[in-house]
């Protein structure tokens, strides 16, 4: 039996490493699209747009035209296909984000409670249906994918609530220091706020914050929807982002499987706890690649390292291991009981035919011509066997 872990696993700290860059880089190409004093626009602000296969779907089906820049989406479906899901996991800053903030969750309450936190229900099924919704509409020209797309909504509601409130409030703060100058004896507030400001005003707060109508309805929507990562983690993930949906179909049989060891599992569900999102990793068959991000937990939770991920036929079902090489050569027991009686009746042919009699000229009657064999019950070839 494998030796319990008590540290987080690499690939987890390896998968959060990921996570943590891209959140990172949407928040520098945002602050990249704000107007400073220079105006200028750097980087490839719209990168996350042009690898989002949900968006060039949505395009297509509006304008029947596929922008150059879109075609990078493809390597995102093809990774999907072979990878799994593992664009909600690792890649998607708007699933960083709701990733932080599930984490602070904690484990508070029953360990029941937390299990069944992490199991599939139905309503994961909402994304589907929404995404066929936005498709549909992209059909008739309604951009109803501009509203629903992850990217999309996270870039609105930062540039027209989050942003704008938190560039206000600084402005706010760092003009109060300096009309005030409150000091505690030589030291003035102002002498040490002021360079800040200025550093500020270079590279991240705007030259001239416009307001926006409905920004505070969208702000209050942004922080609903990311408030319900602490009703039930990645609540936006699970079951309303219809890229996610998306990719889940796109992902649904991959290659890289969920591999279950069924000898070293001891059926504690452990790995239900920080399932994200609920693929059922505890059950033999009935793992859900569709649902899964690929994040690890499961098998960084497993005590005995009976889980893991492993490249299988894409026609595999399920994620129970194959039998070992030793466990195929190993007879089984029905095949080891077999040989014992056919010997068991080789040993006692030859006694049979030793006693018969010799040949003899005389033509014999036909009741004294020798007869066939008469059929062997078990209990009689046990009994031979005994004497």
């Amino acid at each position: 039996m494998a030796s319990r872990k008590k540290h987080t696993s690499w690939i987890v700290w390896l998968r959060r490493a990921i996570q943590t860059f891209f959140l990172l880089l949407f928040f520098y190409l945002f602050l990249e699209t704000v107007y400073h004093p220079f105006n200028q626009v750097g980087g490839p602000v719209e990168f996350f747009f042009q690898i989002d296969p949900l968006v060039m779907i949505g395009t297509f089906l509006t304008t029947y035209a596929i922008p150059a820049m879109l075609l990078l989406s493809l390597i995102t479906l093809a990774a999907t296909i072979v990878f799994g899901r593992w664009f909600c996991g690792w890649i998607c800053p708007f699933g960083a984000l709701h990733n932080l903030f599930t984490s602070m969750r904690g484990r508070k309450g029953k360990m029941k409670a937390l299990m069944e936190q992490g199991t599939y229900t139905n309503g994961q099924k909402t994304k589907y249906y929404i995404l066929i919704t936005c498709l549909a509409a992209a059909v008739f020209g309604v951009n109803a994918v501009g509203w629903m797309d992850p990217f999309s909504f996270f870039y609105r509601a930062m540039a027209t609530s989050i942003y704008p409130a938190v560039n206000w409030g600084l402005e706010y703060f760092f003009t109060w220091v300096y009309l005030n100058d409150p000091h505690f004896g030589p030291l003035h507030a102002a002498s040490f706020t002021e360079p800040i400001y200025d550093r500020l005003r270079d590279g991240f707060l705007s030259n001239q914050q416009p307001v926006y109508a409905g920004g505070t309805l969208i702000g209050l929507l942004f922080i609903f929807i990311v408030g319900l990562n602490f009703y039930k983690g990645r609540f936006w993930c699970r079951y309303l982002c219809p890229l996610g949906a998306l990719l889940g179909v796109a992902g649904k049989n991959p290659m890289l499987r969920l591999n279950k060891r069924l000898e070293d599992c001891h059926n504690c569900r452990m790995c239900l706890v920080d399932c994200q999102g609920g693929a059922e990793p505890q059950t033999d068959n009935e793992w859900r690649p569709s649902e899964c991000f690929y994040c690890w937990n499961c098998y960084d939770a497993c005590s005995t390292q009976a889980i893991t991920f492993s490249f299988q036929s894409s026609l595999t079902k399920g994620g129970v291991s194959a039998p070992s090489l030793e466990d195929a050569a190993a007879p089984s027991e029905s095949e080891e009981s077999a040989p014992a009686e056919s010997r068991a009746e080789d040993e006692t042919e030859p006694k049979s035919s030793a006693k018969s009699p010799a040949p003899s000229s005389k033509p014999k009657s036909k009741s004294s011509l020798p007869q066939p064999p008469k059929s062997r019950s078990k209990s009689t070839s046990r009994r031979k066997r005994k004497k």
